[in-house]
This record gives C-alpha cells, structure tokens and sequence, in this order.
C-alpha cells in the first residue's frame, strides 16, 4: 500500500509539472517558422512531439480519474495511446528526414479532411490517381534503442486491452465465476507501468537541453521528478519481475518476468539529456 501511495504521488507530480510544460513551452515552432520563412524545417518534429505530448497529459488526467475509479483495464487502453506516442516522437526525432514529416504530420491531414485517401496501401490525392508517397507507420516499426527489448511483450499486453480479446476474461470473471463489472485487479501494476511509460514521455521531450522552460526552478524540477521516479520505478520494477504471474501457464509467466526485466533495463539508456550515473 505504501508503494501505491508513492505512485499516486508521481503520478500527480507528472500532471502538475506536464500541465506547466504544455501552458509555458509547447508552441507550434515549426508552423511558425514556416509561415515566416515559406519553407519546411525540422521544427516540425518539435510540433509533432508537443503534439504528442499535450495529448498524453490530457490522457494522464483520464488514468488518474479510471485508476480511482477501480477501472483498471480501461487505464491500460489509454496508456497504450500513450505509449504509441512516445514510440512515435521518439522515432521522428531520432530518425529525422524530410519524408517523416509527411508521413507522421501533413499526409495524415490530408486523409482526416478526405483530400487524400488511403485504400490498400496507396495514398492517392482525391479525385484523381495520382498516388503520393506515404507509409502508415506501426508502433513495433518504430522502436528504437533498449526499447526493442521490451516492446513486444509490453505492446501485446496493453493491446489486449484494447482489443475484445477473450484472453482478458479473467478481469471480468469474479471467485464464483459470474460475470463481474466491479473486479479491480493489478491496480498496483498498472500504476507502475502508468509511471514507466511518463518517464519515458519525459525523458525524451521534456528534459532535453534546449527546452525553453518557464524558468530555471520548473526546469530543475522536471529533471527531478524524472530522476526519482526512475529510481522508485527501477526498484520496482526488480520486485515486480520476480513476481508468479500465471500459476498454469509457464511460458506466459516466464514472458512477464523477462518484460519486467527489460523495462527495468532500459530505464538506465538516457534517452534525453539527463545522466543516469544514479543507476
């Protein structure tokens, strides 16, 4: 109960410092830039990952309220957009090139207002044939770095989640065996990994030399609260990977203690700017 606690208060630290940085810092810099200059640049990726990270602060606010609520599995279909987020923003701003930006930014507008349509495999301009280059990006295509280690394992489990997959039934099935609406299990866990996928969110937007902060204090402690959430969740994460997941499946049990591991492994790479010497 009392590591629940510390979750809950990480949890709320991330909304506060997140809602700060999203008010004081995010601004569409490469739209701006283009609108002056008439060209395209890679301030672009700046507004795609400002993008990415507003909506999953928006989306922290909606876990925090499910979590409360005893909505466990709901929380982990919401995390899951998070998590493809920060995939997505870390591969376009590791991996930048000119065609990135149509792909994750321009051609995805065109196909929302049907100026272009996207139909087996091909991004044709309405009303015409002309087919233009554009790839639809998954998330497992995008992994970079120590999260290729976990990602498989970590992606499959948040999607069955949010997909009618019956290998979930259990969460909805109580003692007597009746369908049950009120079960609220691995709360514990899906604060964890709530906790996991932010520092990461942070890590590779927010705590990046550059960034221009409301000042020197809210800059410190975004660097602090990722620092000593990383450290909690290390720990955690250890205790978590020596867990008995599933009793009559072996081969499942064995996937989640090695994801736990992995996760926990990753958690020393320095996907930003802040130095993990403390680990």
């Amino acid at each position: 109960m009392e590591n629940e606690v510390i979750c809950d208060k990480f949890i709320n630290r991330f909304l506060l410092r997140g809602r700060k940085f999203v008010n004081y810092t995010c601004f569409r810099y490469g739209l701006y830039s283009a609108e002056v200059s008439g060209e395209i640049g890679e301030g672009f990726v700046d507004d795609f990952q400002y993008f990415v990270f507003t909506k999953s602060i928006k989306s922290l606010e909606s876990i925090k309220a499910l979590l409360k609520m005893g909505h466990v599995e709901d929380a982990f279909i919401i995390l899951r957009t998070s998590f493809e987020g920060y995939i997505s923003s870390r591969y376009i701003a590791e991996k930048y090139k000119d065609e990135l930006l149509n792909d994750f930014i321009f051609i995805p507008e065109l196909i929302a207002t049907r100026k272009v349509i996207y139909q087996e495999g091909k991004a044709i301009i309405r009303g015409t044939k002309d087919v233009i280059d554009y790839i639809q990006r998954n998330p497992s295509a995008m992994k970079v770095g120590k999260d290729k280690k976990y990602f498989h394992d970590f992606y499959a489990f948040l999607c069955n989640y949010a997909h009618c997959n019956f290998s979930i039934i259990n969460d909805f099935i109580d003692d007597n065996g009746y369908f049950t609406y009120e079960k609220s299990d691995n709360k514990y866990m899906a604060k964890v990994m709530v906790i996991f996928v932010y520092i990461k969110l942070f890590e590779s937007i927010v705590t990046v030399d550059g960034e221009d902060f409301i000042n020197s204090r809210e800059e410190k402690e975004c660097y602090k609260l990722v620092r000593e959430s990383t450290e909690f969740i290390y720990d955690q994460l250890e205790e978590i990977s020596k867990y008995k997941w599933e009793l009559e499946n072996d081969e499942l049990n064995k996937h989640m203690k090695m994801m736990f591991k992995n996760m926990k492994a990753s958690l020393k790479e320095e996907i930003g700017s802040l130095k993990k010497d403390y680990l």
